[in-house]
């Protein structure tokens, strides 16, 4: 190679080198600002999904808690209406109990009635 081309390849990298250097720098701290940030962002990404993880912890205690007092209460309501139930039948059978000699009498009566009807009706 002749002086020249080394004189302007010497010239050319003299005055491109500061570019040059630079440019690698950027590179360099560009490249692991990157890997800083991609880091940071996974940690808030798992923050938040413990964070959502705990808030539906929080929201399924509560909505089972719901459940547990309804179903309580719907316990309760039935075992009311079936002691109701209970007594609307005892009572029941108290008064068909009260009512059946009442019958009897009462078809006894009807009995003595048909019994003058026939006595009167035939005297006369």
């Amino acid at each position: 190679m002749e002086a020249s081309t080394y004189h302007d390849l010497f010239v050319n990298l003299a005055s491109n080198s500061p570019f040059l250097g630079w440019m690698i720098y950027s590179y360099i701290t560009t490249s692991k600002d990157l890997k800083e940030t991609r880091e940071q962002s996974r940690a808030e990404m798992r923050e938040l999904r413990a964070e959502a993880r705990e808030e539906e912890v929080r929201i399924r205690e509560r909505f089972e808690g719901v459940i547990r007092d309804l179903n309580q209460d719907r316990t309760a309501l039935v075992e009311g209406f079936s002691g109701r139930i209970d007594s609307l039948e005892r009572g029941q059978r108290k008064i068909f109990a009260i009512l059946e000699p009442l019958k009897e009498q009462i078809q006894e009566i009807k009995i003595k009635d048909q019994l003058k009807k026939e006595l009167s009706s035939s005297k006369s």
